[in-house]
C-alpha cells in the first residue's frame, strides 16, 4: 500500500485570521498597447472590487500609479496616438486606502511590474515582479530564458504568461504533451527558482485553453526535481471588458507589497477563470460569485485532503492530468493507483472554476524524470534549428506566410 508525505502549499495559512484578496497581475494600459488609459485602467480595477493590482505593461516597468510611466512610444501606437496620464497624489492615496468614492477598503498597487519581450511576434512574454529589468527592451523571439535569468539576477520574481499562445495548443492540444515543448519550460523552472510558475488561465481562455493540461504537464517533471509549479490566472486586461474574466483568490494576513510577494513564493492563492474551454465548453461564461476555498486541511495520518468552500457545485481532483475523484475529501489511499506525485484540486459553480495549486505527493519513490534521450549531437543540431527559426528574418516571413493564408482564406469563404 502507498503512503504519501503531503506537502501542502496552504499549510502557514490561518484559515480564521487571514483575508481573501481579489487580485490581478497583469494589466496594461495606453502606457503601452491597451486601449484604455493608464490611470483609467487603475480606477476601473478598483470599481470592480479588486484588492490587489500589478500594472505590467510592456517594456514599461511600474513604478508607481502616481508616477508617469516611462512608455516607449516607437513600439506602441496606443501611446503615440493618447498619452497615459497618471494618478495624482490625492487620487493615489485615496485608493490605496480605500477613501476613493467611499470604497472603505483600499487596493494594493505592486509596483516594479513589466511584461518583457516587449516587440516580438512569437508572444514568449514573461512578466517580472520586483524589478526594474526589462524596461525598453525590445526582447529576442522564443526566448523564455533571457526574461527570466534578467529577473532573477536583479533580485525579482518571474511567471511564464499564456504558454500556450506561443505554443499554439489552442490550435493543436498535442503542442501541451510534446515532450520537447514540456521540457523547454521544465528546465527553465528548474534551473531558475524565481520563475515561479505559468499562467493557467488568462483573459477568456482562448488561447490558454489547453495550459492546465501544459501545467499538469509541468508538475509532473517538475516536482520530482524539489520544487512545485505554481498556476497563474490573470485578466492581461487590454480593453475594460477583460477586467473580470480571469483572476487570483490570495489568502494572506494584509495586503503589503513583501506579503504579496511572499503569497507568490509560497503558492497561498487560489487561481478563478470565469471561462474554461475543457472544462465548461466554449459556451459557458461564469456570472456573479464565483467558487472560493475558504479551509484546506490535510491529515496525513488519514491519509486525505478536504476543503471546505462557498459559490460551488463540485470538486474534483486531478493528477497526471486526469480527473481521479470527486467531493470535498479525496481519499488518497482509495485513488493511489492512478495518483502520480501530485494532486490538485478544482472547485466548479455558476460563478466559474477556482484552482488549488498542487499538493505534492512523494510515496518514497520519487525520482527525476527524464523527459527524452537524445544524443548530445542531436540536441546540437536541434538547437541550431531553434536558433534559425528564433531569427527576426524566419519569423517575419512565417508571419507574412500566415497572413497570405488567412487572406486567401477570406476570400474563398466570401465567394461563397
Amino acid at each position: 500500500m502507498r503512503k504519501f508525505k503531503i506537502t501542502n502549499p496552504y499549510a502557514g495559512v490561518d484559515w480564521d485570521s487571514w483575508h481573501h484578496y481579489k487580485t490581478n497581475l497583469h494589466t496594461h494600459s495606453t502606457a503601452s498597447d491597451a486601449q484604455v488609459d493608464f490611470s483609467d485602467m487603475i480606477k476601473a480595477y478598483y470599481d470592480a472590487g479588486f484588492d490587489i493590482l500589478a500594472m505590467t505593461d510592456h517594456g514599461v516597468v511600474n513604478h508607481g500609479w502616481n508616477q508617469k510611466p516611462r512608455r516607449i512610444p516607437v513600439l506602441s501606437v496606443s501611446s503615440i496616438i493618447k498619452k497615459p496620464t497618471w494618478l495624482s497624489n490625492e487620487e493615489y492615496g485615496a485608493i490605496l486606502d480605500g477613501t476613493y468614492k467611499n470604497r472603505g477598503r483600499g487596493m494594493t498597487d505592486l509596483r516594479y511590474g513589466i511584461e518583457i519581450n516587449t516587440a516580438v511576434f512569437t508572444k514568449a512574454h514573461v512578466n517580472g515582479f520586483f524589478t526594474e529589468y526589462g524596461q525598453g527592451l525590445v526582447g529576442h523571439e522564443n526566448d523564455f530564458e533571457g526574461p527570466v535569468k534578467g529577473v532573477a539576477e536583479s533580485g525579482g520574481l518571474s511567471v511564464i504568461n499564456h504558454p500556450g499562445d506561443w505554443l499554439e495548443s489552442y490550435v493543436d492540444v498535442n503542442h501541451a504533451h510534446e515532450k520537447k515543448n514540456v521540457e523547454l519550460f521544465a528546465d527553465i523552472l528548474k534551473k531558475y527558482p524565481s520563475c515561479l510558475g505559468i499562467e493557467a488561465f488568462n483573459r477568456i481562455d482562448t488561447v490558454t485553453c489547453a495550459d492546465r493540461i501544459l501545467w499538469d504537464e509541468l508538475l509532473s517533471a517538475v516536482i520530482p526535481s524539489g520544487r512545485n509549479v505554481w498556476g497563474f490566472a490573470n485578466s492581461d486586461a487590454h480593453v475594460l471588458s477583460d477586467i473580470d474574466t480571469s483572476f487570483m483568490d490570495f489568502v494572506l494576513p494584509d495586503r503589503t507589497e513583501q506579503t504579496v510577494r511572499r503569497g507568490m513564493e509560497n503558492g497561498t492563492f487560489f487561481s478563478v477563470g470565469r471561462r474554461a474551454v475543457y472544462e465548461f465548453g466554449k459556451d459557458f461564461v461564469g456570472e456573479g460569485e464565483y467558487p472560493t476555498v475558504t479551509r484546506i486541511t490535510v491529515n496525513e495520518d488519514e491519509q486525505s485532503i478536504s476543503i471546505e468552500g462557498k459559490n460551488y457545485n463540485r470538486v474534483q481532483w486531478i493528477s497526471n492530468g486526469k480527473i481521479i475523484a470527486e467531493g470535498e475529501k479525496i481519499d488518497l489511499i482509495a485513488a493511489s493507483q492512478n495518483i502520480g506525485c501530485y494532486v490538485r484540486a478544482q472547485l466548479l459553480g455558476k460563478g466559474g472554476i477556482c484552482l488549488t495549486q498542487a499538493f505534492v505527493l512523494d510515496d518514497g519513490n520519487m525520482h527525476e524524470v527524464t523527459l527524452r534521450n537524445i544524443t548530445p549531437q542531436q540536441r546540437k543540431l536541434e538547437r541550431a534549428e531553434d536558433k534559425f527559426k528564433s531569427t527576426r528574418f524566419y519569423v517575419l516571413g512565417q508571419e507574412i506566410s500566415r497572413e497570405i493564408a488567412y487572406r486567401k482564406r477570406r476570400r474563398q469563404e466570401k465567394k461563397k
